[in-house]
């Protein structure tokens, strides 16, 4: 068998520290090949029907590694994190838990992996540095991708995106982005731009639907979030198909869920906030959400 060894490190051999030495050692011996991989230049496509995404690290599509040693990358928590969670849905045996990997708060990177396995998210291209970043371009050049659109992985109540239309306006974002973020541990996203029939935001609390409205952008605005002047109109009986996409993808908790309809019919999953404000959703549906989520916690008071 060609069975492949990842370590995650930002050292070349042969100046690792004795314990990743050992490791790359002992590896040696059982691997046709061990690969050092500094994940701040790993890229990645996830595309909407894909059985895997590309994982590419200097050249090399990591996609089928055979395991992958993390050892000592607190100071790359986001670049680190994808990295597993991707190698660890295509199978890569990861040598801890994969929930001891997480992003910095408030990031997408793991709901992108999220969606790409539930095969409910749009096509995504994330990327570290400018190097892996010119060669995603090159792809979606290829794939005759464009318009493409560009996020930031936090949550901005719709600010910092933009509608990317041709590669001259790709390339200008993405030079200016890491100029303004050398040696960062924070990634370009980019997006395909879907043209959406319907967008809904959906209320849910532990699994249960309170209230959906369909969110209609402003003129002009790339997205429909209230904070960008998008109009909520309540919708009292939802379609059940939106009901049962809710209910398979979202768990127990609290949840502003965004969803949409494109022109094929298919639902995407924009994002499901666990931090959610719910001011204009309120306002347009007469939902007390508050009262709501105090007598959710009354009733599990009692039911313990």
């Amino acid at each position: 068998m060609n069975l492949t060894f990842g370590i995650v490190t930002i050292n070349s051999y042969p100046k690792l520290n004795y314990e990743k030495q050992a490791i790359y050692d002992n590896a040696a011996k059982h691997f046709k090949h061990v690969l050092l991989i500094d994940p701040r230049k790993v890229s990645y496509q996830f595309i909407r029907g894909a059985k895997k995404p590309i994982i590419r690290y200097l050249g090399e599509n990591l996609a089928n590694l055979s395991a992958l040693h993390i050892r000592g990358a607190s100071n790359m928590s986001n670049s680190t994190s994808i990295l597993a969670h991707s190698l660890d849905f295509c199978g890569c045996i990861i040598n801890d838990p994969i929930y001891k990997f997480r992003t910095r708060s408030g990031s997408k990177l793991l709901a992108t992996v999220g969606q790409y396995e539930d095969h409910t998210g749009s096509s995504s291209f994330i990327a570290f540095d400018l190097e892996s970043t010119l060669k995603l371009i090159a792809s979606i050049e290829t794939q005759k991708l464009f318009p493409i659109i560009v996020k930031p992985i936090d949550g901005r109540q719709g600010n910092g995106i933009f509608l990317l239309k041709t590669t001259a306006e790709i390339l200008t974002y993405t030079n200016q982005f890491f100029k303004e973020r050398a040696n960062a541990d924070t990634p370009i996203f980019f997006q395909t731009y879907v043209a959406f029939v319907k967008e809904y935001r959906i209320f849910v609390i532990d699994k249960k639907i309170i209230g959906l409205v369909v969110k209609i952008k402003q003129k002009g605005q790339i997205v429909a979030n209230a904070a960008k002047g998008a109009t909520f109109i309540p919708i009292e009986t939802p379609q059940q198909v939106i009901v049962e996409f809710i209910l398979d993808n979202v768990s127990d908790g609290i949840y502003g869920v965004d969803v949409a309809i494109d022109t094929n019919g298919d639902i995407h999953l924009i994002e499901a906030n666990m931090s959610p404000n719910w001011k204009a959703f309120q306002q347009a549906t007469g939902i007390d959400v508050a009262a709501v989520i105090i007598q959710d916690t009354l009733r599990k008071i009692h039911a313990k």
